[in-house]
């Protein structure tokens, strides 16, 4: 079921066809996208002819300017690309950066964000719109919906596993993903249950704390998270995981970082319905 899903995201995107955005003067939109999450919904909807430059986190599309970290943005290098609009999720900053745009008269647009399906459809719908092909979105959202549905069935089929979600930074304590976090999601998505889910945001979690839960999955991410796709990697640095199930089992899998950024995700859905298919070989 994943690559059905990863196969008609891209026959869906590819079905779109491009188009220029136009400003409010009448001069074709130049665009700054922020974040991996806003940028494949900008292509998506068909709008990557508009699309002039996107920050390091976004990796695609290939061969535009980059303008640095979404959450440490400089003003002076996008002002040098003329853009007529800046958009990403409310993760993107500093606000003095956003503001010293604004007063370049740039169009800065932030969209909320949050781990749902709905906050998803809002800010197709806000790209739908600053796009000016209200259409497109309409057909993502369906597409969207339809393959929600599809990963549904899976996850009622699946035992209800717990999942650990970690965070993984050298030298840096690991944390675990609480009941709000974009990972959580993924992994109620896919029919698993997260046994912190009472917590907010993410925590570091003790040696002791960690053996308590006793994970039947543990999902990895990180800055470097495809180092982590070898289960072997994860125990070596966590190896209090030798002592639950998922580390005897060697059920630890790296989830693409990527898809953790800016709130629900085509990506995010991907990874999920991947996720579901590790629960249902554990089940």
């Amino acid at each position: 079921m994943g690559r059905r899903l990863a196969l008609a995201i891209t026959l869906l995107c590819s079905s779109l066809s491009p188009f220029s955005a136009v400003a409010a003067d009448g001069q074709k939109e130049r665009i700054v996208s922020i974040g991996p999450a806003t940028t494949e919904l900008i292509l998506a909807l068909g709008g990557e002819s508009s699309l002039i430059a996107t920050d390091v986190s976004s990796p695609e599309p290939r061969g535009v300017p980059k303008v640095g970290y979404h959450r440490a943005l400089a003003a002076e290098g996008i002002l040098s690309l003329s853009p007529t609009l800046v958009v990403g999720s409310d993760e993107m900053g500093p606000n003095s950066t956003l503001d010293q745009l604004r007063r370049a008269n740039v169009k800065v647009e932030v969209m909320a964000t949050a781990p749902t399906l709905a906050n998803l459809n809002e800010r197709i719908d806000t790209l739908a719109h600053l796009l000016g092909d209200q259409a497109a979105g309409s057909k993502l959202k369906e597409e969207i919906a339809a393959q929600s549905d599809t990963l549904a069935a899976q996850a009622k089929q699946n035992k209800p596993l717990k999942v650990a979600f970690l965070l993984l930074h050298k030298g840096q304590p690991t944390s675990i993903a609480g009941g709000n976090t974009t990972a959580s999601a993924l992994v109620t998505l896919a029919g698993g249950v997260n046994p912190v889910a009472g917590l907010h945001d993410y925590k570091p979690v003790s040696t002791e704390s960690l053996i308590e839960l006793q994970p039947d999955l543990v999902l990895v991410s990180g800055r470097d998270w495809q180092q982590y796709q070898d289960p072997d990697a994860v125990l070596s640095q966590v190896p209090a995981l030798s002592a639950t199930p998922a580390g005897k089992n060697k059920a630890i899998h790296a989830i693409d970082g990527h898809a953790l950024q800016g709130g629900l995700s085509l990506r995010s859905l991907q990874q999920a319905n991947q996720i579901a298919q590790w629960i249902k070989q554990g089940s």
